[in-house]
């Protein structure tokens, strides 16, 4: 992320609007923020967090107060910011929650705002747009804070933080609230599983101690003991006692109930066979009515017969009226009918002289239809003749049309097939490019990998030269104070004698030779030294011997280094050097040579691409050039047969012409249309007379017939009629009937009943005797000799035994359910807290390692992690610290063991080369602790980035901190940020420090007034 403009109105300080164009820095990348204390330098950098992250960049700022006290209500606070990110350009605006212009001259409450412009897109809602910002950048604000801008007041917080500090810091960093969650989640499983086993141990005991204990002393000494298994095993023993003596009472039961069932069927049997007998009694009591009934319906069922004669008489007797009825008519019809019939006869004579002379008429209407017929033809032909000719022509305009199409589209087909070989041609071509740019990736994988090899050849024989020159330098020094220090010691040893004599006092032994008297002691030479001061030279001494040491162990590590490298690259140490350039221009020559063969396989690619569009091109061309030719070649046909028609209509219309003598159509119609009316009028008047002469016949032959017809049916009638009555007078004789008999008759539905309640009685009479014939079959059977009170007797002394019996069951049955729910309540939980008990031994063991314990010197799963990460971050930061504090300090992680469990395993020590021992990162200097902060500041920046997906951070801000730093410290700093500078990133530093504005040319200067801040570049 590189900031390219940013806008500030009524922002903080800044009163009215300020804009800050990055781009003015041009190739200058590394600015100075100057001005003075409260003008707003931070404020930049406020400004920048809030636009992306809706948030300060400190924690002593909040965003309801970004509104500048200097701007009136009238006026908006906002800040823009245009930024880049991998070539593309974003712009985000912002305005925090305010009071501000409304309507009419009011003020009104604004809410804060949002508009983020991406690909196209505006995001107007605060969380989307965070969201948004926040993947695009893919970094939280706390790892942007971190990385991107180092606050005033927090610079140095990472540095001297204790290990719970940084656990709170890189958690939010890296994000491992998974991991904490997954510990709590963990402890908490653990602690719930503990709760559930002991509610199972309590449910267990409450169970327990609903057994009755009186039942065994087995089962009494096993509950006493919370012996559970031989609990267990005495309650399903009891269970099991309890079920047979149930089974037996079922079976005494069961035997009981069958005598019970036999009684019973013996009292209905006898019950059924009373219920019999007086049915039949009811019977025998209905049957006289019954008989009366059966009587009637005889009756009624021959005054039936002799009706239905009767009804045959009176029919046929109104057949015979109506008969002579319509033969009266039918005789008045003939006589009318014989009269129309004469005059009929007599006008169709006359018309049939006129009819005989048709047929001359007809033939010559004939020859006429004949003549007008051919002159028909002849016209008909003479227009089929011009439209084939009309049509030929049409034809072969259109197939020199499509002949010009055809010749097109061949055209057409030809370039598609040139454009096919090319693309045949580039799928060729494509695979060896597709080789060639795989040689070439691997070849400059292999170039990375021997050029890394090669810079850290160039790396290390830079380093062996700094540390042979120091070697040689303490080597010289180390020489020259061995030398004295033998001197001195040769001297002090040779006048020890002389020291030894000043000491010696009168009538006191001497150390030496135990003599009281020192007649004559050695004197002291004049080039004479103390041991302290021969101890100081030799301190001083042994001090260098340690750094002599030193070296010499690191320059024998970069001789076999340096020796690896030569090995591996076969290579001498002169030829590095031209190594490293030979690589860096293959190198080069191969990126273009890769850009160049990419270039020309998208080219070939966006050819290929092209081959299914061209080749459904071609179908397409081919389907429409033989659609076309077939149709050229049935239009050519048809223009053959049309010409073939021509001839012959020509030939037929010259044969016309001659037959029809040049007669004109229109006379020739004339004749025919009057002959024809002629003939039509003759033959009408024909027809109708004839047919009027035939009709008037056959209807007075119809009436002759009919009604000769009718008499004869008259007569019919007559003997029919004479005859019915005879048999019907009969009928009422044979019935022994007279005249009265309809009062015999019975109405349907009366007869219908009465029919039903005699078949229904004899019904059951037949099922009533077959009834007590089968109950007194089956009372024999069984040998019931006893009445229904005997039985019902012995059934009563039965359910009172039953009874009895059934009582004890019942009481067994509850005992044994009471047994067996406990018994089930009582496995059940045991299983229960078994498996319980396994699930929480695991959970409490994998609780007890994430949350950290003893085993694992009390460090959780989480700052395990952690510490990996941090041991990266202090490597990436040591290689710029050691750089800035010309290789004194290193920092080092803090792996001593504390007492307690309390949050370890992040503490950070420094480890002094010039002391060879490692102490507290506190007892640095000022300006030793802005280096070591602004190191791990950059390391902890260079790992986010490598586990952020190796997103690119183009841009740091610091605030503060160079004022704790002397001369040469300053320079090592800004060599530090200079080489950021030069790796591309966009550098600000916020500082008082003067000699940085004549270090940095570039400066953001702020001034601050009365009436509120400014900003502006200087260049």
């Amino acid at each position: 992320m590189r900031p390219l403009k940013l806008v500030m109105n009524a922002f903080g300080p800044y009163k009215e609007k300020v804009v800050i164009d990055f781009t003015q820095f041009q190739q200058e990348t590394l600015f100075l923020v100057s001005g003075p204390t409260g003008a707003g330098k931070t404020t930049i950098f406020d400004a920048i967090a809030y636009a992306l992250y809706d948030d300060a960049s400190g924690t002593s700022r909040g965003k309801d107060s970004f509104k500048s006290q200097f701007a009136s209500d009238d006026i908006l606070c906002f800040v823009e910011l245009e930024f880049e990110i991998a070539g593309k350009k974003y712009f985000i605006k912002r305005s925090p929650a305010q009071k501000g212009p409304g309507k009419n001259g009011k003020l009104k409450n604004w809410s804060s705002e949002v508009e983020f412009h991406h690909n196209g897109t505006v995001t107007t809602k605060i969380n989307e747009a965070n969201k948004e910002i926040q993947e695009l950048l893919s970094l939280s604000y706390e790892q942007f804070k971190q990385i991107v801008m180092l606050p005033q007041g927090e610079f140095k917080k990472m540095l001297e933080s204790n290990s719970a500090d940084k656990e709170k810091i890189f958690r939010n960093i890296f994000q491992t609230d998974t991991i904490k969650e997954f510990q709590s989640i963990l402890k908490d499983q653990a602690n719930n599983l503990k709760r559930e086993i002991d509610q199972s141990e309590n449910t267990l005991q409450q169970f327990v101690g609903m057994i009755n204990k009186d039942v065994n002393e087995t089962l009494k000494e096993a509950i006493a003991f919370f012996d559970v298994p031989t609990i267990l095993k005495e309650l399903t023993t009891l269970v099991e006692d309890y079920q047979t003596k149930i089974g037996t009472l079922e079976n005494e039961l069961s035997a009981l109930n069958g005598k019970y069932q036999t009684n019973q069927q013996k009292i209905e049997w006898l019950t059924r066979l009373e219920f019999l007998e007086q049915e039949k009694n009811s019977l025998e009591s209905t049957k006289e009515l019954i008989e009366a009934k059966r009587l009637e319906i005889e009756l009624a069922k021959k005054a039936e017969t002799c009706l239905e004669a009767k009804k045959q008489v009176e029919s046929l007797t109104q057949q015979r009226m109506s008969i002579e009825k319509e033969l009266l008519e039918e005789q008045k019809q003939l006589v009318d009918i014989s009269e129309q019939f004469i005059e009929a006869k007599n006008r169709y004579e006359i018309l049939q002289t006129e009819y005989k002379d048709l047929p001359a008429k007809r033939e010559s209407l004939t020859d006429l239809k004949e003549q007008e017929k051919q002159l028909n033809e002849q016209v008909t032909k003479e227009q089929a003749k011009v439209s084939l000719e009309n049509e030929n022509e049409e034809t072969q305009q259109l197939i020199v049309l499509l002949t010009d199409q055809v010749i097109r589209e061949n055209e057409q087909l030809d370039k598609i097939d040139y454009e096919l070989k090319e693309i045949q041609l580039a799928k060729v071509s494509i695979m060896d490019k597709q080789r060639e740019a795989a040689r070439l990736q691997q070849e400059e994988h292999q170039q990375i990998k021997e050029q890394e090899a090669v810079i850290d050849f160039c790396e290390n024989l830079e380093k062996q030269t700094v540390k042979v020159e120091a070697f040689q330098e303490i080597e010289y020094v180390f020489t020259q104070i061995e030398k004295k220090y033998q001197e001195k010691r040769v001297v002090y040893n040779r006048n020890l004698a002389g020291i030894l004599a000043e000491e010696l006092a009168e009538n006191e032994a001497c150390p030496v030779c135990g003599s009281l008297h020192h007649p004559s002691p050695a004197k002291l030479a004049n080039d004479t030294i103390s041991k302290e001061a021969l101890e100081t030279l030799e301190v001083e001494k042994n001090e260098l011997g340690k750094q002599f040491d030193r070296l010499s162990i690191e320059l024998q590590g970069l001789n076999e280094v340096i020796q690896t490298s030569e090995e591996k690259l076969s290579i001498q140490r002169s030829e590095v050097y031209e190594k490293r350039a030979k690589l860096d221009e293959l190198m080069s020559e191969d990126r273009i040579k890769q850009d160049r063969i990419t270039k020309e396989i998208a080219a070939l690619q966006k050819i290929m691409d092209k081959e299914e569009q061209v080749e459904e091109q071609k179908q397409e061309i081919l389907q429409q050039i033989r659609e076309k030719e077939s149709k050229i070649q049935v239009l050519r046909s048809t223009i053959q047969h049309n010409a073939k028609r021509i001839d012959e209509l020509k030939k037929d219309i010259d044969t016309l012409k001659i037959r029809t003598k040049s007669s004109s159509l229109s006379e020739i119609q004339a004749q025919i249309d009057n002959r024809i009316k002629e003939i039509t009028t003759i033959e009408q008047e024909y027809e109708e007379a004839q047919e009027q002469k035939s009709t008037l016949e056959r209807q007075q032959t119809q009436y002759q017939t009919s009604t000769t017809s009718f008499e004869k049916q008259l007569s019919l009638l007559l003997e029919r009629e004479a005859d019915l009555k005879e048999l019907f007078h009969q009928q009422l004789k044979i019935n022994q009937l007279d005249d009265t008999f309809e009062k015999y008759v019975v109405k349907k539905e009366l007869k219908e009943q009465m029919i039903e309640e005699i078949e229904s009685f004899d019904k059951k009479s037949w099922a009533n005797q077959d009834a007590i014939l089968e109950q007194k079959r089956k009372l024999e059977k069984e040998g019931s000799s006893h009445s229904i009170e005997v039985y019902q007797s012995h059934n009563q002394e039965i359910e009172n035994h039953s009874r009895t019996l059934k009582t004890q069951q019942h009481e067994l049955i509850g005992t044994e359910k009471t047994v067996q729910s406990i018994l089930s309540q009582i496995q059940l939980n045991y299983q229960t807290k078994k498996g319980q008990q396994e699930e929480y031994l695991m959970y409490k063991e994998l609780a007890e390692i994430a949350n950290g314990s003893k085993e694992t010197e009390y460090i959780s799963f989480e700052r395990y992690v952690l510490g990996i990460y941090f041991e990266e971050i202090i490597e990436a930061a040591n290689s710029r610290f050691t750089q800035m504090t010309n290789s004194r300090y290193s920092l080092i992680r803090n792996k001593e063991k504390t007492k307690g469990a309390g949050p370890k395993g992040l503490d950070l020590d420094v480890f002094d080369n010039y002391t060879g021992m490692k102490r507290s990162v506190k007892t640095l200097s000022g300006g030793e602790s802005f280096k070591a902060s602004l190191a791990l500041a950059l390391g902890l920046s260079d790992v986010i980035q490598n586990h952020s997906g190796g997103v690119s951070v183009d841009t740091l801000f610091i605030d503060e901190g160079f004022g704790t730093l002397d001369t040469d410290s300053l320079d090592s700093a800004i060599e530090t940020l200079v080489e950021l500078n030069q790796r591309g990133r966009l550098v600000g530093i916020i500082s008082h420090v003067e000699e940085l504005k004549t270090r940095i040319p570039v400066h953001i200067k702020v001034t601050k007034s009365s009436k509120g801040s400014y900003a502006e570049i200087k260049v």
